[in-house]
């Protein structure tokens, strides 16, 4: 469009002749053209001196900002230490608490466990004396239908000798189940001793190699069986190349193993 518009070459020529007319007359004039020159240095000193107070005022309040972000930043580390060291004597604090509470957890599962035991310890040691006692009546009672003639000297032997034997008895084994077989910490617990443990297979060898007893596993026939077939292989093999290393020296088809046509004697004809 505007380069088929006829006006415009006529501006510009306009334009052109108006800037030699300012110019003519600024030559005229000394006074307006100092006044002219005057104008444009201020204006371009204002300009130059608004952009550099513009850049100035721009970079102080940049640092401000960067000074703003540098002493955030700076708390920000002070207040997380502080934090971090909270969280720490916390955790400690917490730790201990958690100890404490473990060891007074202990110490009173233990004390009941020994209160347990002294109880029940008392308690029989309580059905033994009741057992002693009654014993003890009924060896009154015996003695005193022997002294009436109500009973023989012989069955009141045999009777008290009983008696004694079941107070013996009663008293030995609970002393030795007591002392031996209880577990000495609770006392509904039986202690069966330790056990020795199985003794862990090698498989393996310091080397690396597998050290086990295959007859251990596999039956001895089949591994005797195995042995057997391996030697037969390997006896087949060296008469094969045998066969072969005749073949190629002399060119005469192999017979094979006595007397029979082999393998080898069969790939010869083949090939011959």
């Amino acid at each position: 469009m505007s380069a088929t518009n006829e006006f415009i070459p006529t501006t510009l020529v306009n334009q052109d002749l108006e800037r030699l007319k300012f110019a003519q007359n600024l030559r005229r004039n000394p006074a307006d053209y100092s006044q002219y020159v005057n104008e444009r240095v201020d204006g371009m000193t204002d300009e130059v001196f608004n952009r550099k107070r513009a850049a100035f005022q721009k970079a102080q309040i940049d640092l401000g900002r960067y000074m703003d972000m540098d002493h955030n930043a700076n708390f920000y580390k002070a207040r997380s230490g502080d934090v971090d060291r909270l969280s720490d004597v916390i955790g400690a604090n917490n730790k201990r608490i958690e100890q404490n509470l473990n060891r007074d957890k202990d110490i009173s599962k233990r004390q009941f466990e020994i209160n347990e035991w002294y109880n029940y310890n008392k308690l029989e040691t309580l059905f033994f004396l009741q057992v002693f006692f009654i014993s003890s009546l009924c060896m009154a009672i015996i003695i005193y239908l022997q002294k009436n003639s109500t009973i023989t000297n012989a069955v009141a032997s045999l009777l008290s000798a009983a008696l004694m034997v079941i107070v013996i008895g009663l008293g030995v084994y609970r002393y030795f189940y007591t002392k031996r077989t209880r577990d000495q910490r609770l006392w509904h617990r039986r202690y069966f001793g330790s056990a020795k443990a199985p003794k862990p297979a090698k498989l393996c060898s310091k080397g690396g190699e597998i050290d086990m007893d295959i007859n251990s596993i596999v039956p001895k026939s089949a591994t005797e069986c195995a042995d057997d077939a391996v030697q037969r292989f390997s006896s087949w093999q060296d008469s094969i190349e045998k066969e072969m290393m005749a073949y190629q020296e002399t060119g005469a088809t192999p017979n094979g193993i006595n007397g029979q046509k082999g393998i080898g004697g069969l790939v010869c004809d083949n090939l011959s």
